[in-house]
């Protein structure tokens, strides 16, 4: 439990410190970066561009998949990854997987400019 604790309190600081480095010059604008190709296919739903690390036994896509869920992407990345056991306020025990990135830097929007940008993904 207390490296749980130690590894969201070192997740939240990395985050932090990333989002406040000074990023290159770009253009100020809000075009949407283009995603990367692939990712999880949900069953009748959206394909959601982004790899999920882990066993692929476990069904997950392996150990040493991309971690940016965009493309033409160039900056910083913080990641942390969780897996255990968490218990309800009912008292009820739930198996607990978390994936936590942050990014800051520049990217080349569906626009074709180059941006800046902010991005979490919880």
């Amino acid at each position: 439990m207390a490296q749980r604790k130690v590894a969201t309190i070192v997740l939240l600081l990395t985050a932090g410190a990333v989002l406040l480095l000074p990023s290159t010059p770009a253009v100020a604008g809000t075009a949407d970066p283009r995603p990367i190709p692939g990712g999880i296919q949900i069953p009748n739903g959206p394909l959601i561009h982004v790899w999920a690390p882990g066993p692929k036994p476990a069904g997950l896509m392996g150990l040493e998949v991309e971690p940016n869920t965009i493309t033409d992407f160039r900056g910083f990345v913080a990641m942390a990854y969780h897996l255990g056991r968490a218990k309800g306020s009912d008292g009820v025990v739930y198996d607990m997987v978390t994936d936590m990135r942050a990014f800051r830097g520049t990217y080349v929007g569906l626009d074709g400019r180059v941006h800046r940008g902010s991005f979490v993904l919880i």
